[in-house]
């Protein structure tokens, strides 16, 4: 057998290694480690200030050791075993880590006048463990500015933590451009469905502000009510969304009156109300007048969409029009939350006649959510697939992307979603013809739907609880069931569903009819 080469084949060193390695050498590997798990030749010239072929040496040893590795080209170095790199990192005291990632940032801005993103990415690193929190700050802000532009919050938000912490510790008052920080991370963590993160950030903003800037207090506040609404706690959501109008009339501010107004007509949507749902949102483009905002306006193209789905099969088209119009404006403004919502809800409409087609626009829906890294999104399109899977008869697909759905939304805590998930495992079930379990899960969902005031979802799972005993023959526990869905006002909530309750209903009425009533529509929209 061949020998390896020098380093390739060598055991990985020793614990004991480390306290044998020359003063120079761990100078070299304090510089080496602080760069990263790899670091490029010439970067670590610049930053030791050493001569090229001194440092080829050392570092051509170290390799020969099996402490390092060279890259193909000769240029570029790896150490063969982190945690022997952590090890020599947390070796290194925080002053003398201080001198190292602040001589590595200067290095690395003499190499790179005009940085790419990742060089900035890794300046604002540096630039933060070195302690200078100017260049920190402007690193780690223009690091954060081209993550979201790449449509990566998570790495925005982290970087935007760090110009956080600089100007806590940073002399002077710096409340307002704090206060802008937080709001812009609040913005962040909602955009990945972290509420609680969302709210905290939004919180401290107002704190910071104090009586300051009513116009800006007044977008804390609805942003504040977006969370809540989130959260399905409406009465706060509609008593932040009223505040928050009244400092944008004092302002005279006609984008967060619309903005307001939008906010009130998704609560009502929420308690069912989708008369006065589309009705706040037709104030909400009216106080807009001449403004052209995309965004809104395709927010508010996905909102009237809603309201129309559900006033009636006879006004289906109008809301398909609305969501297409949404998609439109979304793309033009390149939001990829809304743009996923605006795609979810355009499939469940699609989908009610043409269930193939629903699924299609569904996977779009997925696609702008995995592009915003929004879980919620994700498991949202998932859930909603399932009925229109099993209208197909897939019933194993149904069952994997339900289950899916539910791990991603478990995480998250979405109530809304996973209510939706338990009622899909009745619908499973009842279509495997495993009644106990369909039964238990309806009852789950039922359950859920009243503990967060979910009214018009309580009332569509009564139905379905209604429609399974019926195929059982438990006849009184159906009576019972549909006239707890038709006391929550089903046929006005579920308007889609108004022709099966209606069925249900006379075949309750006739004791020898022993037709199962039809499989339910799909899921109303988001």
């Amino acid at each position: 057998m061949p020998e390896p080469p020098a380093g390739e084949g060598d055991p990985l060193p020793e614990v004991s290694r480390f306290d044998q390695l020359t003063p120079e050498q761990h100078r070299i590997l304090a510089y080496a480690s602080s760069i990263g798990s790899e670091f490029d030749f010439p970067l670590l010239v610049a930053a030791m200030a050493v001569e090229e072929e001194q440092l080829a040496e050392q570092l051509e040893r170290l390799v020969h050791l099996g402490i390092l590795r060279e890259r193909a080209g000769g240029d570029r170095f790896m150490f063969a075993q982190e945690e022997f790199r952590a090890r020599i990192y947390r070796s290194l005291t925080e002053s003398r880590l201080r001198v190292l990632h602040r001589k590595i940032a200067e290095a690395m801005q003499r190499m790179y006048p005009t940085p790419a993103a990742d060089v900035v990415a890794e300046l604002g690193r540096h630039y933060f463990l070195g302690k200078v929190p100017e260049k920190s700050r402007l690193y780690n802000r223009l690091a954060s500015e081209n993550a979201r532009s790449a449509d990566d919050p998570d790495s925005a938000a982290h970087y935007l933590e760090r110009v956080r912490v600089d100007l806590e510790s940073a002399e002077g008052d710096h409340r307002h451009e704090l206060a802008e920080v937080d709001e812009a991370l609040g913005e962040l963590y909602y955009s990945t469905g972290n509420f609680a993160a969302a709210d905290r950030y939004f919180t401290e903003a107002l704190e910071r502000l104090g009586s300051d800037e009513p116009r800006i207090r007044g977008r804390l506040l609805l942003a504040r009510a977006e969370v809540s609404r989130e959260n399905l706690d409406i009465e706060t959501a509609t008593r932040q969304a009223l505040d928050a109008q009244k400092l944008f009339e004092t302002v005279d501010d006609r984008l967060g009156r619309a903005q307001t107004y939008r906010l009130l007509g998704r609560v009502a949507f929420h308690r069912g109300a989708y008369r006065e749902a589309l009705d706040e949102s037709m104030r909400s483009l009216d106080a807009l007048g001449d403004l052209r905002d995309p965004r809104l306006i395709g927010e508010l193209s996905i909102d009237i969409g809603n309201s129309f789905a559900l006033l009636g099969p006879q006004v289906s088209a109008e809301a398909i029009t609305w969501y297409e119009r949404a998609i439109d404006r979304l793309t033009q403004a390149g939001d990829w939350v809304e743009l996923s919502r605006a795609y979810h809800n355009l499939g469940v409409s699609v989908g009610e006649s043409r269930p193939q087609d629903g699924l299609d626009q569904l996977d779009r829906a997925r696609e702008m959510g995995d592009r915003a890294h929004d879980p919620r999104s994700v498991g949202r399109a998932l859930h909603s697939g399932v009925e229109l899977r099993l209208m197909l008869g897939q019933l194993e697909e149904a069952t994997r992307d339900n289950e899916q759905a539910g791990r991603l939304l478990e995480r998250l805590a979405d109530a809304l979603g996973l209510e939706q998930v338990e009622m899909n495992r009745g619908l499973i079930a009842e279509k495997q013809g495993q009644w106990e379990d369909a039964e238990r899960s309806y009852e789950k969902a039922i359950e859920a739907a009243r503990r967060f005031h979910l009214r018009a979802e309580e009332a569509e799972v009564y139905f379905y609880l209604a429609r399974l005993r019926f195929k059982t023959r438990n006849l009184e526990g159906a009576r019972h069931a549909l006239r707890a869905a038709t006391n929550l006002g089903v046929s006005e909530l579920r308007p889609v569903l108004t022709p099966l309750i209606d069925d249900l209903r006379r075949q309750l009425g006739a004791s020898g009819d022993r037709r199962p009533p039809a499989d339910p529509a799909p899921s109303p929209p988001l």
